[in-house]
């Protein structure tokens, strides 16, 4: 069953900030439902609601737009419901089909390939229908040999989860060394600091080539390559290359505007005109240091949006104007260190799901 449509369906006013979370595809990134930073609805949104209500062990689908991305409900899920953009999936009859082997089937190539013939039938944004949807096929064996199957793959799943925790308390602990070292620094201008603040530029879409990022592959603070395009590198600007430790700013949208995120990835890449490259000059600061001080000011930059709705931007010089503090220079190279290390520990557990 998918989320409401039409006159069910939540307002923009019935968004608050604690709720019961409306989970869209953006919610679904590491294959956990992810509860914490999905927007939320407030009891009048939720009482209108009749479909998509989920339960604990569902499995979410993503058919809409980002097609095909599967995550899983835990255990201790709180009451929440499902996008017009979601669908989740749950077996009636566990004697028949084990929720557990289910999710790990839709995660499989035989289903996913399914689901790619099914979305390319529109013009319009990639699609597949809840009509559609019932009518993929799944592999169903006996049921023994399901749980089998399940219990093998289980213990994949524990250590993605292990590698999440690692993650998370990676990205604690540098935040935490961070704030204790910048309590006693300076404050400046961020354009005191930089050697480059430039955005991207509009590439030329190429079926092979350079990664080119958009709005959508920031969140969380994070990079994630997962809705990245190609470009021709020829075409690309040297500057707008990223190098590691580059800060990238979401500049124009609504919603999207104002997130921050390290480039840490060893990738090459770029970003499309909506994003903001802003790198460090490291001769007057640490590249890493400074970006968690960067990353520290996000709330403040998602405030300082222009412009009418639908066309908000964010001015470079709104930008350059930004007061961020720093410990001194022998205090950001020492700790600059162990935050890089922690940073790429989380990176490095990330990335290890993601395979």
């Amino acid at each position: 069953e998918d989320g409401n449509h039409g006159e069910c369906r939540p307002r923009a006013h019935e968004f608050i900030d604690d709720g019961v979370p409306f989970i869209r595809a953006a919610d679904m990134s590491t294959g956990v439902v992810d509860f914490e930073h999905a927007g939320k609805i407030n009891n009048e949104a939720r009482s209108r609601i009749r479909k998509g209500i989920g339960l604990p062990n569902d499995i979410l689908l993503s058919h809409k737009g980002t097609v095909g991305k599967i995550a899983v409900a835990p255990a201790s899920s709180p009451d929440f419901v499902c996008s017009p953009q979601t669908t989740f999936w749950r077996s009636l009859n566990r004697d028949l089909l084990d929720q557990r082997y289910l999710r790990f089937y839709m995660d499989s190539e035989p289903f996913q390939r399914q689901l790619r013939n099914l979305m390319g039938q529109t013009d319009m944004a990639p699609y597949v229908s809840l009509t559609d949807q019932r009518s993929l096929r799944l592999v169903v064996p006996e049921i023994a040999q399901q749980r089998a199957i399940a219990e093998v793959l289980g213990a994949l799943d524990d250590k993605i989860a292990a590698n999440v925790r690692v993650a998370d308390k990676a990205t604690e602990l540098a935040w935490a060394s961070f704030f204790r070292a910048a309590a006693n620094g300076e404050t400046r201008q961020l354009s005191a600091y930089t050697s480059l603040m430039t955005r991207g530029g509009a590439p030329s879409y190429v079926d092979r080539g350079l990664a080119v990022l958009n709005q959508k592959c920031i969140r969380h603070q994070r990079v994630s390559l997962d809705q990245a395009r190609l470009t021709d590198p020829v075409k690309v600007r040297a500057d707008r290359l990223l190098v590691k430790d580059d800060v990238l700013i979401n500049s124009t949208g609504v919603g999207t505007l104002g997130r921050v995120a390290r480039w840490v990835h060893e990738t090459e890449a770029t970003v499309d005109s909506h994003i903001t490259i802003v790198r460090f000059n490291e001769s007057l600061v640490d590249p890493v240091c400074a970006g968690f001080a960067l990353l520290a000011q996000q709330p403040l930059i998602e405030s300082m949006a222009e412009g009418s709705t639908g066309q908000t931007e964010l001015r470079k010089s709104l930008l350059e104007g930004l007061v961020i503090g720093l410990p001194p220079l022998a205090t950001q190279r020492r700790i600059g260190r162990s935050l890089s290390d922690l940073a790429e520990l989380e990176a490095q557990k990330l990335t290890e799901n993601a395979q």
